[in-house]
Formats: structure tokens, sequence, C-alpha cells
């Protein structure tokens, strides 16, 4: 895999310097508007100038406290042999999430369910590549939207045994996904102590913190878990066309929200989490896999390295509405940014269609392709004893044909890519399987990752305490923004 020491410098010092520079003027100067009175009390607290809404981060504290944030840390998992390290050089890829629908060729697209999201869940577990779960990867709409958060958390939770994203895209929404984590892993302590779960949150840009996303901030430092801050931006729309103009931006708004983590919780893990692309001019939709989103995703990484915390960027982005070039072009674009940045947590990594519209279980399959085209490219060039070949070579002398060679039979399936979607076969050979293309061979393989599905377990003790929970979360009274 790729390191952080490996990752192209896009950006030279001196442009780091300004674009630095320039994002602690826009974080003095202007200011951002934090709309939770909780938050800016404790801005105010910390000496910040807090006029109404508007509070300007004076740049010493935004430095101080973004120092805090420790550069790695460790995620537990349900299954501990699954936990990982964060910023140590494991890159965490996740599925998609969010969407409210869901697609495959079978039934089409079609609002998302709880059914599509368990099955979601179940192929990411299968899955060889994906080594953390999303929650929300489709939302389910078959269900009330003010507690739908629990059914999904608990998908999560009892269909994998790895790491995860919570929901949590409110303060009370984070909580719940909080309580639920105490209960699997034993309580407040000891998720405080090694973090079990990871949230994220996005400024409503440019330059606000609204209360809804603020107090899911708030909940997670106040747990001791992983804050990924993402600005989401949108060049032209949301933030300015250029992308320097878009960086310095994205550092005051992310920086902004790590700094606050730490006024919470001193220490709280937080990522430097970027999210950029433009938005096409001619129809006011976000355009992913662009050069200008692939170079912010290397510059992201560089940034994110400046100030000494983990890395979340790119993924199998793409606006396409449909498994096809399109699709394969943008997702390959910005994959191959993710890889080459080192980044250190992916969502989206697989299953995103229709500009992040849709969760495709033929795009999930299809992603975990190229993933899997992409960890080898990784990985480079061995040149063990036995990779060089010589004996073998001897053995066969001038005009020999490997083929023959036991040295082919003993390693080809190690070394050698024979992918389970981009096929060989002759035209004749094609014609007489109904002339298959890549979807419907992705539609095949996500068939077989959900068959060879092994279901984790869970202690029945644990699983009780979870359903319990969760009904009684559904039967209280909701104080929620929905």
């Amino acid at each position: 895999m790729f390191t952080r020491e490996e990752a192209p410098a896009i950006l030279s010092e001196e442009q780091l310097e300004t674009i630095d520079a320039t994002a602690m003027r826009i974080s003095e100067e202007i200011g951002l508007d934090v709309l939770h009175g909780g938050a800016r009390r404790l801005l105010a607290d910390a000496g910040l100038s807090v006029v109404g809404t508007r509070v300007r981060f004076d740049r010493g504290f935004v430095r101080e406290q973004v120092a805090k944030a420790p550069s790695s840390f460790r995620l537990r998992a349900r299954n501990p042999e699954r936990s990982l390290g964060v910023g140590t050089g494991t890159p965490v890829w996740m599925n998609v999430g969010g969407p409210p629908f869901a697609s495959d060729l079978d039934a089409g697209r079609r609002s998302g369910t709880l059914a599509d999201h368990d099955a979601l869940v179940k192929v990411t577990q299968a899955s060889g590549f994906l080594n953390a779960v999303q929650t929300g990867a489709v939302e389910a709409t078959d269900l009330d939207v003010a507690t739908r958060h629990l059914d999904m958390e608990y998908s999560t939770i009892r269909w994998s045994d790895r790491p995860y994203l919570s929901y949590g895209t409110s303060g009370p929404r984070a909580r719940d996904g909080i309580a639920m984590a105490e209960i699997v892993h034993g309580g407040r302590a000891a998720i405080g102590e090694t973090p079990a779960l990871m949230g994220v949150v996005n400024p409503n840009s440019p330059l606000v913190w609204d209360e809804r996303m603020t107090d899911a901030l708030i909940a997670w430092a106040e747990a001791g878990q992983p804050v990924i801050v993402t600005p989401f931006l949108l060049a032209g729309a949301t933030a300015p066309v250029s992308l320097a103009g878009g960086l310095a931006q994205q550092v005051a708004e992310a920086l902004s929200g790590v700094a606050l983590a730490q006024l919470v919780r001193p220490g709280t893990p937080c990522l430097y989490g970027s999210f950029f692309t433009v938005t096409d001019m001619r129809t006011g939709s976000p355009a992913f896999g662009t050069p200008e989103g692939v170079l912010a995703v290397l510059a992201g990484a560089q940034l994110a390295r400046r100030y000494g915390l983990p890395y979340r960027g790119g993924g199998g982005l793409c606006s396409s509405n449909a498994v096809d070039a399109q699709a394969a072009a943008e997702t390959q674009h910005l994959l191959w940014a993710t890889m080459l940045a080192g980044t250190d947590v992916v969502l989206h990594a697989a299953g995103w269609l229709e500009g992040g519209l849709t969760a495709s279980l033929e795009k999930l399959a299809l992603d975990l392709e190229l993933l899997g085209t992409l960890r080898t490219l990784g990985v480079g060039v061995g040149t063990s004893e036995e990779e060089l070949a010589l004996d073998a070579l001897r053995e066969l002398g001038p005009g020999g044909l490997f083929l023959e060679a036991e040295h082919t039979m003993a390693h080809f399936k190690e070394w050698l890519t024979m992918s389970r979607i981009f096929r060989t076969e002759d035209f004749a050979a094609w014609q007489l399987a109904g002339s298959p293309g890549t979807a419907e061979r992705a539609n095949a393989r996500w068939k077989q990752l959900l068959d060879s599905y092994e279901d984790p377990g869970i202690d029945p003790a644990v699983d009780g305490a979870l359903r319990d929970f969760v009904e009684r979360r559904k039967r209280e009274p909701r104080v929620d923004e929905d």
C-alpha cells in the first residue's frame, strides 16, 4: 500500500504556508457562525471573540487546540482481531453511506429499506477488502424517520464484527449510538479508553456550524469517540470556484471543529476530512472524479499531515447514474488519488452511484474489483529468489513453455491477478454465455459475496440488551429535529 511518506506533494511548502495563512485570516477576520449556544459559551470562556453567533477563532488558540489531538489512535471492533489502528499506516476502507435509494439489476432503483441495509452490511463483511462498515449504507426509508437510526445502528453491530462509523446525524442520534456501543463494549469508561466507533460531522459550508452537527460533535467528543471533521465543499456553490480558495476555507472549517472537540475533551481523536468536488455549472449538480477533485484529495492529505491529524478523504465517488464507463472512469480517478495520498480513512469506498443518491450493489462489486487492483499495484514488485524464477528458467531452458512449469502451478494464484468481473474469453465463448456486460458480471459477483457471508454471531446477553435499548428508545418521546 502507498504510505504517507510516498504520497506525491502537489503543493510546495510555500503554497502550504500561503493556504494556512489564508485560512487563519478567514478564521480571525471573518470568523464562523456557531449556532449552538453551548458551543459558543465554551468558545467565549476560552477567550475567543463571540458577537451574536459569530465567533472569530484566534490562530494561536486554533493551533494550541489542534496540537492536543492525537496523530493516531486505536479503533476497537466487536471482534478484537478486527480492531484497527487509524493513522498508523493501515487504511480504513468502508462501504457507501447515506443514499436514500438502493439499486441492483434484479429489483432496480428503489427507496432503501432495512433489508437493503442488512444486505449491504453483509456484503461489506464478506468482502476481502473493506475492513470497516459505514452505518446508513442506505437509508431504511421503510421505517419511522425519527427512530430508523436505531435499527440501522443495530444492523451494523449485529451483522458485522468490524469497526464502524456511527449514524449520528444529530446530537440525540449520536448519543443513541454511543449508548449502544457502551452495551457492546462494557460501558462508557471502556469506550473512552479505546474508542468503539467514529462519527462524521460536516460544517454547513461556507463557515457555519449548525445546531445539529455541533451537537453531534460535542456528543462524540464527550464520550472520547473519534470525530471526522469534514467540510462538504462544492467549488462554485458552497466554496470558492478556485481550488486554493476552497482549500483555505476547508482548513478554517476543519480546524475550527477540531479545536471545539478539544475544548470539550482534550485529546479527543479527530480526523482532518476532505470532501471537495466541483459544481457542474450546466446542471448545478456535484461533479465527481474531475481533475479538481483528484487534486483536492492529494492536497487535503498534505494539509492533514501538516496539522498532525489522520486524514479522511477520497473514495469510490462518481456522478454517473448507471454502472457504466463514466462511473468506472470517475471512480478510478478518485480511487487512484485516495491510494496515492496515503489516506487513513475512506468513506464511500464502494457502492456509491448517482452522486451519492444510490447505493448500488453492482457498483459495490465493481469498486471492490478496482480496489483489489490498486492494492496489488501498491504492493509493487517483489524480487525474492522465488520470484526471480532463475531455477524455473534453468529447468525449462530456451524455448520452454512456462505453462508446464511447476513454478507456474505453485504461484499463479498468488502472483497473477485474474478478475472475477473483467474476463478474457474469446468472442464466441462470450456470445455463448449470453454476452454478459460488466453490470451483469458485477450482479453475479455481489450475490456470490452475499452467499459467502458468515454470521459473526453475537453474545445473546449483549444482543438482548441492544434490542431492549432499541425498543425502549422507540417508545420514548423524541426530542429531535425531525
